[in-house]
């Protein structure tokens, strides 16, 4: 049995960060040890949300006890999603180098979450921007951001398709071994569709998918994508079919929120869709 450390936010009500994550890895068969940066009583869209960051060092006393009992060497995947201090991220690095001493084979996916809406950007403080664009893409073996998230980590402007093959050109600067982008929006080849991307050193992949229309748009849908082709890809998939999956898995998941006309994520009712989805939608290279 494979394991992962999750170390991303969690929420009481809903499904977004560790939340969604763990549940979708177990159904994949992987064993999760989640570590929250912050626990809120919901995704930040609800008006009354409260919470807690985890404070400073706590990530690393949790790691300390984890090698203690003798456990890191167990783990064959880190992901970090959200963080609710910069001091977060830096603990999270020396987690990373920490397994990866216990496991050299240990891969680690980042998540580098700063924000959902490109024409927003970021409301993040800029020391935890200076985490992701700095230092946790140096370290990452995958990341999967978004297209703001792109657009921050490359530092180029995206408003076309162009745009963002040359943002992926230039993070391929960094021994990453794949990036994965979750979301084109505007950006693709069509507004019609949800488009992805996945961009390996050799070849890039374009899927597209339904876009589905919500009266409020479900969060955690980033979180599930990120967690799911890390399960697939520790259980011995190839990078391609990892992301086939997990974007198909996605879009039954979505498919099922909005038959259910519910605000948050129908992870429960879409499970059999989350152990075996219907690759429907599949990836074609680009050239």
């Amino acid at each position: 049995m494979k394991t992962v450390l999750s170390i991303q936010s969690n929420v009481v009500y809903g499904y977004a960060g560790n939340k969604v994550a763990t549940l979708a890895m177990q159904l994949q068969g992987v064993e999760v040890m989640p570590i929250h940066t912050v626990q809120l009583s919901s995704n930040t869209v609800y008006p009354d949300y409260d919470g807690i960051v985890l404070g400073a060092q706590q990530i690393t006393r949790i790691v300390n006890s984890l090698e203690k009992i003798g456990v890191l060497k167990s783990i064959n995947a880190v992901i970090s999603g959200y963080i609710g201090l910069a001091e977060q991220g830096e603990e999270i690095i020396e987690a990373v180098k920490k397994i990866k001493y216990y496991n050299p084979n240990a891969i680690y996916v980042c998540d580098p979450v700063m924000g959902g809406d490109i024409n927003k950007g970021s409301s993040l403080p800029q020391n935890i921007i200076d985490f992701f664009t700095n230092q946790a893409i140096k370290h990452a073996d995958y990341i999967t951001p978004n297209l703001l998230e792109l657009q921050i980590l490359s530092n180029i402007e995206i408003k076309t398709f162009s745009d963002v093959q040359t943002a992926i050109k230039k993070l391929q600067n960094q021994p990453i071994q794949a990036i994965l982008v979750k979301n084109l929006v505007h950006a693709g080849k069509t507004t019609e569709l949800f488009e992805m991307i996945l961009a390996t050193p050799s070849q890039s992949y374009h899927l597209a998918r339904p876009l589905y229309d919500f009266p409020y748009r479900p969060l955690g849908v980033g979180d599930l994508i990120c967690s799911l082709f890390t399960a697939h890809l520790i259980n011995g998939k190839s990078q391609l079919n990892a992301f086939e999956l997990a974007a198909n898995a996605a879009n039954h998941v979505l498919a099922v929120t909005k038959q259910k006309e519910v605000r948050e994520l129908a992870i429960i009712d879409s499970q059999d869709w989350l152990k075996k989805p219907d690759l429907q939608y599949r990836a074609t290279p680009l050239l």
